[in-house]
């Protein structure tokens, strides 16, 4: 269960850190792309984003998913163990009669 809370705490952040650095890169890249030299249907941006490439975007949205799966499950177990499995631990014993 633990191991799933920082897995899944990693993953998220790895996760928004990619995309993060992905969008600065191709903030960046506009300024080298200005003068020219970019595909006018897509505009500035997205064609310097195409040029720094998909593939960080597609890994982050996937490490962020990964990371929240793994939240979540971490947490549900949690929940299950403290809140709904204590009631059956409390059943009354035959021998106090």
């Amino acid at each position: 269960m633990m191991k799933q809370l920082i897995g899944g705490g990693i993953a998220v952040i790895s996760g928004v850190l990619l995309f993060g650095f992905t969008l600065v890169a191709a903030a960046v890249y506009t300024l080298q792309m200005g003068s020219g030299g970019y595909y006018s249907e897509y505009g500035l941006y997205l064609s310097a984003l195409w040029e720094v490439g998909i593939v960080p975007l597609v890994l982050s949205i996937i490490f962020f998913i990964i990371g929240l799966v793994l939240l979540f499950k971490a947490i549900d177990n949690e929940w299950k163990g403290k809140y709904f499995l204590v009631a059956e631990d409390t059943k009354p014993n035959d021998t106090e009669s």
